[in-house]
């Protein structure tokens, strides 16, 4: 019986990279490095991406709970109808319509479902000062936002790596390809010579 050795194989990566065999060329050297790099640069755009989600949700937590703080709900009336509705092409019209707070009355033009009628109640959020604003957005939101913003981040840099390490395999393949065509043209001319490839 003659005895075997189970080898764990290496990332053929670092092998181009670190092997100092006369096979290797240059050019392997090169290509193994960038992509190597372009390997370590996205993995560590990880936690530089967390971080920066991290911060868009403390961020935009913040602007959402000062929303919910400021903005009230209040219930207005409808004080009438045009005689002749027109709508828009999602079938809602602009009524007049008032709230009171406390003992100020407030007025103000909606948009409102083409069925109301005067009298009918429509729901406004007004800021500190009455004015009319859109509806507070739930805090939720600002998890989804720091989720995308940390994703896009993430995309972004591996993507930038994986062409940057396409290109530079392109042109190394292209660098390798035109040594070994002058080798067989040497070959093939009887020049006998033996060349390195780059």
């Amino acid at each position: 019986m003659e005895p075997f050795e189970i080898r764990v194989p290496r990332w053929p990566l670092l092998v181009r990279l670190f092997d100092r065999g006369p096979l290797v060329r240059p050019t392997d050297r090169f290509e193994a490095l960038v992509v190597t790099l372009a390997i370590v640069v996205v993995l560590l755009a990880v936690p530089v991406a967390a971080a920066i989600g991290t911060a868009i949700h403390d961020s935009r937590s913040h602007f959402y709970n000062e929303q919910n703080a400021t903005r009230q709900h209040v219930t207005a009336v409808v004080t009438d109808v045009p005689e002749y509705r027109s709508f828009t092409r999602t079938g809602m019209m602009t009524v007049p319509v008032e709230w009171w707070e406390g003992d100020t009355r407030h007025t103000e033009t909606v948009q409102a479902h083409g069925s109301v009628d005067p009298g009918d109640a429509v729901d406004l959020w007004i800021d500190a000062d009455g004015a009319r604003v859109l509806a507070p957005a739930p805090a939720s939101r600002a998890a989804v936002e720091a989720v995308a913003g940390a994703a896009a981040i993430w995309l972004s840099v591996a993507a930038g790596a994986a062409i940057l390490s396409t290109l530079v395999q392109m042109t190394c393949d292209r660098i390798r390809s035109a040594a070994w065509q002058h080798d067989l043209d040497t070959l093939v001319d009887g020049g006998g010579h033996t060349t390195t490839h780059p």
